[in-house]
């Protein structure tokens, strides 16, 4: 059984990796919704292992990464993470991650990630040259490091005064990042049918795979979620989304929502 901190500013994940992490016989020790709480509660309960978030306000999860591992070379990291950039896994696997799980994930893989981190030999002495190695780069880590700069979350959850879900899709928005967001969001669904705005915001383009996964996703929740609804401020994902659905008629649900968004 290992002592495990979950740090993830989403309470729905850090609930769902909670269950899994209990129903695997481990022991949640604590959690964490930011990188800067990470760290406080990791020189507080000095866990066996950190499931780390990339993306949180404040300190992201490659920084945190970085600050606990200074002063505590033999910190365990399981990253888990809905970015797919391969410079971003390189980057958290070279800053001392020992595994990197994608979301959407399942019991058996979280279970497994555990298990393969427990099980690695770790060098105190290699953990502490990477460290010493990536602060000599940086003269600021914060402001100057480029690929932390790249770790944009592919959509973003909030919940509206009305008790709405209002979903931000990012320009990196993938279908993994959409079977992620099917996790979340129907945990969220369980617990209020406010309803679900889906925000695009300035982003010009999407890829068309994510779109279609992104269709079917919300025409599975509008009978459940209490409606849904659609913004496109940007002209050119508003025509592409029109033009595809056009094509392929694979978009029909929310090239009707886009069509009454616009109409009002």
């Amino acid at each position: 059984m290992a002592k495990i901190l979950i740090v993830d500013d989403s309470p729905t994940i850090r609930r769902l990796l909670k269950d899994m992490l209990k129903s695997a016989g481990h022991h949640v020790v604590g959690e964490a919704d930011t990188g800067v709480k990470g760290y406080m509660e990791y020189v507080r309960l000095k866990p066996d292992i950190v499931t780390m978030d990339l993306d949180m306000p404040t300190m992201n999860g490659l920084t945190a990464m970085s600050k606990i591992l200074a002063p505590f070379p033999e910190a365990r990291f399981l990253v888990i993470s809905a970015v797919e950039q391969r410079s971003v896994i390189e980057e958290a696997l070279g800053r001392g991650a020992r595994g990197f799980l994608l979301k959407p994930f399942t019991e058996k893989q979280v279970a497994d990630a555990i298990d393969s981190v427990m099980k690695q030999n770790f060098s105190t002495s290699e953990f502490r040259q990477k460290v010493r190695s990536h602060r000599r780069k940086q003269n600021n880590e914060i402001q100057t490091d480029e690929v932390i700069d790249e770790v944009i979350s592919p959509y973003n959850l909030e919940r509206e005064a009305d008790g709405a879900l209002r979903i931000k899709i990012n320009p990196d928005f993938s279908l993994a990042s959409c079977a992620a967001l099917g996790l979340e969001t129907k945990f969220v669904c369980q617990e209020t049918n406010r309803g679900i705005r889906v925000d695009f915001g300035g982003t010009a383009r999407i890829d068309s795979r994510a779109l279609v996964a992104l269709n079917n996703l919300m025409n599975a929740l509008h009978q459940t979620c209490g409606g849904i609804t659609v913004f496109a401020g940007n002209e050119k994902l508003a025509r592409q989304i029109q033009d595809d659905n056009e094509e392929k008629n694979n978009l029909s649900f929310l090239a009707l929502l886009l069509e009454e968004s616009q109409k009002n």
